[in-house]
């Protein structure tokens, strides 16, 4: 039986996202968005249109809602439209975060067996810090747990501190405007004057800390992993009863954090932030 035409395959790929229960018009910007990727690189409305079966007017209506966004452009000269930046970043950070992930998981092992506590890494993402991995340990029950694929409190965990430090301060202040300050106990920051002075406490020391902010009797710490011009990709973090984050316990913490963030950073081509320790 002869296989079918890579033309008819991809036009079977388009039609796959148009399965009952999704929105009708985000089925037709993604069909849109696929066909410019797989035809372009620059094609015009009526081109679109006809291709994709759809009206000339909802094609252009969504073409300018997409480029709003920076997922689609528009040439000025040729009324023609193409692929738009944005998707190359959101693509660039989806390979990081798989090739993030693999990369990290062997060092969070290393250090959960190292610290006997339990560990996590973040990372910056959409709407705030979110947890790609962690390594649960036998030895510490805790109360509040995040969850891979969930957010961490960014201004009251020190893995959500340490990647919070070292983003945009235009990054820093959406993001808190967004999420706000919610108190979770005595020792959360809720006043943003004192959280960005203790960030910058951790830009300094190349480290972050939290002392019972998210939960009473839980502490941790964590380091940024940094790539060139001090771009931050992630943080790497401990947490545990508090009892053990104090003293020779708490510095032999600070230490490994602070060295497993560096190994990462370097298994992934970055030139890790030598920081001053405090």
């Amino acid at each position: 039986m002869p296989s079918r035409p890579a033309s008819a395959k991809k036009s079977a790929h388009i039609r796959k996202i148009t399965a009952p229960g999704s929105s009708k018009s985000l089925q037709k910007a993604l069909r849109i968005l696929l066909h410019l990727g797989q035809n372009g690189p620059e094609l015009g409305v009526t081109q679109l249109a006809s291709a994709l079966n759809l009206d000339k007017a909802t094609v252009h209506r969504l073409l300018n809602a997409m480029e709003k966004f920076g997922m689609i452009e528009r040439n000025a000269d040729s009324e023609r439209y193409r692929l738009g930046l944005k998707l190359h970043e959101l693509g660039t950070k989806a390979v990081e975060s798989r090739t993030l992930q693999t990369e990290a998981h062997q060092f969070l092992l290393e250090m959960s067996r190292r610290s006997r506590e339990t560990v996590s890494l973040a990372v910056p993402g959409a709407g705030g810090i979110l947890c790609l991995d962690r390594v649960n340990s036998p030895h510490t029950v805790i109360t509040v747990r995040t969850n891979v694929g969930a957010h961490f409190p960014a201004h009251c965990t020190a893995v959500g501190k340490a990647v919070l430090a070292f983003l945009p301060d235009q990054e820093i202040n959406a993001l808190l405007l967004r999420n706000g300050l919610p108190r979770f106990t005595p020792s959360t920051f809720t006043r943003p004057s004192e959280l960005k002075e203790n960030l910058r406490q951790i830009r300094q020391r190349g480290y972050a800390m939290d002392n019972q902010e998210l939960e009473r009797g839980l502490s941790g710490v964590a380091a940024p992993v940094l790539l060139a011009e001090n771009r931050v990709l992630a943080a790497v973090g401990i947490a545990g009863p508090t009892l053990r984050f104090r003293g020779k316990e708490l510095a032999q913490k600070i230490a490994l954090v602070r060295e497993i963030a560096a190994k990462l950073s370097a298994s992934l081509g970055g030139a890790p932030h030598l920081s001053r320790a405090s």
